[in-house]
C-alpha cells in the first residue's frame, strides 16, 4: 500500500506534465489521422502513407528548434512559443479547409513542425519531473494512454467532420496554453538578476563541478554507448512497426479497414500494461520484453502480407496496435532516463520520437514497395536484418547485472568524488529510519526543518538529484544563473552549509530526528 501511495503522490505532483504530454500525443495522433483521411481525397491509397511519412518527418524540425532556442536564445522563448501556438491552430485549420493539394500539404508540414516544437517542451518537462523516479515508465504509459483515450472517445462519440475537428483544434489550444502557463509558473517569484559577487561565499565553482561528469572519459564513453545502442534499437524497431503501419494505412485509405475505433483503444491499453511491466525490478526487463513484442509485430506484418483480408487482417491490426503501445512507452522511457546524464538535458527526452519519425520517413517507401510486390522472401530477409539489429542493441548485455543506463548511474556517483579530497556528493549511508523516506518526503521534511521556501525546495531538489552544470540547472528551473546562486546562498545560510557540495552531503546524511 505504501508503494501505491508513493506512486499516487508522484503522479499528483506531476499531473501538469502528464496532461501536457497526453495532449501532445492526442494532437499528434489525431492530426496524423486527419491528414490520412484528407490526403486520400487527393492521391491514390498507395501514396497516402508516403505523404504521411514526409510530414511526420518534418516534425523533427520543431523537436530541434525548441532546445536550440532554450539554450542559445532563452529570451526568445516566450515570443516564439506564442507564435508557434498561433501557427499550430492556423495549420490545423488549413488542413481542415484546404481545397488544393499544395495548400493542404503546406498545412500538414506546418502542423507537424509546430507539434514537434510543443512536443519537445512536453517531453522535457515530463522527464524533469519523472526521470529520477521509480515510476517513469508508468507515468509515460499514463500520458500515452490518456492521449489515445481522448482520440478514441473523440472518434466514437463526436460526429464525424466539424465536431471532431473542433475537438482537435481546442485540444491544441489547451496544450499550448498549458505549456506556456508552465513556463510562466517557473518564472513567478524570480527576482531581478544580481551580481555574481553576492554569492562569493560559494567556495566551489559549481559549474566546473557539474561539468566533471561530462569531462570524465569513462562516463562519456558509457553515455555514448547507451545512445548508440538506443538509436540502433529504435531504428530497427521503427523498421518493424513502420512496415506494418504502411500496409495498414494503405488498406485504411482504400476503405478496406477502419483504424479509428477499437484498434486505437488496444494501443492505449497496451501502453498501460507496458508501463507496469517496464517498471518492474528497476526496469531490468525492458529490453527483453520489447524484443519479444517486436517479434510478434513482425509476424503480424507477414500475416498481412500473405493474406490482407478477413480474420488475418484483424489479427494483424490487433498485434500491431498492442505492440505500438509498448514501443512508444519504451523509447519515451529510455530517453527520458538517459537525459539526466546529457549536457543538453532538454534535448534528449524527445529523441526517441525524433529517431522514430526520421526512420519511419525512410522505411515507409521500401515497405510499400515490398508489400505491393508480395515478395515474401524479400520481406523475410528484411525482417531478419532488423531482428539482428534488435538483438545486438537490446540483448547484447542480456544476462549482465546492469545495462548501459544503469552503468551510467553508477559512474555518475563515482564522478562526484572530487580529486582534491573535498566533500563528496555521495555521502555515507543514511540512518535506517531516513532510508525509508522517498526523495520527495525527505525534501519536504528537510524544507520544513530549515524553513525553506517552495522555490528553495525546488532548487534543492535539482541540486541533489542532478549531475548538470549550474547553467543547465538554471535553464531547467527558468532562472538566471545569478538568481540561482543567490537562492543557493540562502539555502546554505539556513542550513549552515559552506558550499554546494557540503549542502548535498548534509542533505543526504541529515535525519528528520536531527
Amino acid at each position: 500500500m505504501k508503494g501505491m501511495g508513493d506512486a499516487a503522490a508522484y503522479f499528483r505532483r506531476g499531473i501538469r506534465e502528464i496532461i501536457c504530454l497526453a495532449l501532445f500525443y492526442f494532437t499528434f495522433l489525431a492530426g496524423e489521422y486527419l491528414f490520412d483521411v484528407r490526403v486520400a481525397e487527393f492521391v491514390p491509397p498507395s501514396e497516402v502513407v508516403v505523404y504521411e511519412s514526409l510530414i511526420i518527418g518534418a516534425s523533427v524540425i520543431g523537436f530541434f528548434v525548441r532546445p536550440i532556442l532554450y539554450y542559445r536564445r532563452p529570451r526568445a522563448i516566450d515570443t516564439t512559443s506564442d507564435i508557434t501556438g498561433v501557427l499550430l491552430v492556423a495549420a490545423l485549420l488549413l488542413m481542415i479547409m484546404a481545397v488544393r493539394f499544395e495548400m493542404f500539404i503546406a498545412g500538414g508540414l506546418m502542423a507537424c513542425c509546430t507539434l514537434g516544437y510543443c512536443g519537445s517542451t512536453a517531453h522535457a518537462n515530463f522527464a524533469r519531473r519523472f526521470a529520477r523516479t521509480p515510476y517513469l515508465a508508468r507515468a509515460a504509459a499514463l500520458s500515452y494512454g490518456l492521449g489515445v483515450l481522448v482520440q478514441v472517445l473523440n472518434h466514437m462519440v463526436m460526429p464525424a467532420g466539424i465536431p471532431q475537428q473542433f475537438v482537435l483544434v481546442a485540444c491544441a489550444v489547451v496544450q499550448v496554453a498549458l505549456l506556456h502557463d508552465a513556463r510562466r509558473a517557473k518564472l513567478r517569484g524570480e527576482s531581478e538578476p544580481g551580481l555574481e559577487s553576492d554569492i562569493a561565499e560559494l567556495s566551489v565553482d559549481a559549474s566546473e563541478f557539474g561539468a566533471k561528469w561530462q569531462d570524465d572519459s569513462e562516463s562519456t564513453a558509457a553515455f555514448r554507448r547507451a545512445v548508440v545502442r538506443l538509436t540502433v534499437a529504435i531504428a530497427c524497431l521503427t523498421g518493424v512497426f513502420a512496415a506494418l503501419n504502411a500496409g495498414l494505412t494503405t488498406s485504411h485509405a482504400a476503405g478496406a479497414i477502419d483504424l479509428g475505433d477499437w484498434p486505437r483503444l488496444l494501443m492505449g491499453v497496451s501502453a498501460l500494461v507496458a508501463g507496469a511491466l517496464f517498471d518492474l525490478h528497476d526496469r531490468s526487463y525492458m529490453n527483453i520484453t520489447m524484443t519479444c513484442t517486436a517479434m510478434l509485430s513482425a509476424l503480424s506484418f507477414f500475416v498481412l502480407l500473405v493474406d490482407g483480408n478477413g480474420g488475418n487482417a484483424l489479427a494483424a491490426i490487433a498485434i500491431f496496435y498492442l505492440g505500438s503501445g509498448f514501443f512508444v512507452v519504451f523509447f519515451t522511457t529510455k530517453f527520458a532516463a538517459i537525459s539526466v546524464y546529457a549536457h543538453w538535458s532538454y534535448l534528449w527526452p524527445c529523441m526517441g520520437r525524433v529517431i522514430n519519425n526520421v526512420c519511419a520517413m525512410f522505411v515507409t517507401a521500401p515497405a510499400v514497395a515490398i508489400a505491393s510486390s508480395q515478395n515474401v522472401l524479400l520481406a523475410v530477409g528484411a525482417g531478419l536484418v532488423l531482428f539482428v539489429g534488435i538483438a545486438i542493441s537490446l540483448l547484447g548485455q542480456f544476462g549482465h547485472r546492469t545495462d548501459d543506463i544503469a552503468a551510467l548511474n553508477e559512474l555518475a556517483f563515482a564522478a562526484d568524488d572530487l580529486d582534491d579530497g573535498s566533500v563528496s556528493t555521495q555521502s555515507e549511508p543514511a540512518p535506517a529510519e531516513a532510508s525509508e523516506l522517498t526523495l520527495d518526503e525527505r525534501l519536504d521534511a528537510f524544507a520544513a526543518a530549515f524553513e525553506l521556501t517552495q522555490r528553495e525546495r525546488d532548487i534543492l531538489e535539482a541540486l541533489v538529484a542532478s549531475h548538470e552544470s549550474v547553467q543547465d540547472i538554471a535553464a531547467t528551473l527558468f532562472l538566471s544563473r545569478s538568481t540561482l546562486y543567490r537562492h543557493i546562498a540562502s539555502i546554505n545560510k539556513k542550513t549552515g552549509a559552506s558550499s554546494r557540495l557540503a549542502l548535498i552531503n548534509f542533505f543526504w546524511s541529515w535525519s528528520p530526528k536531527d
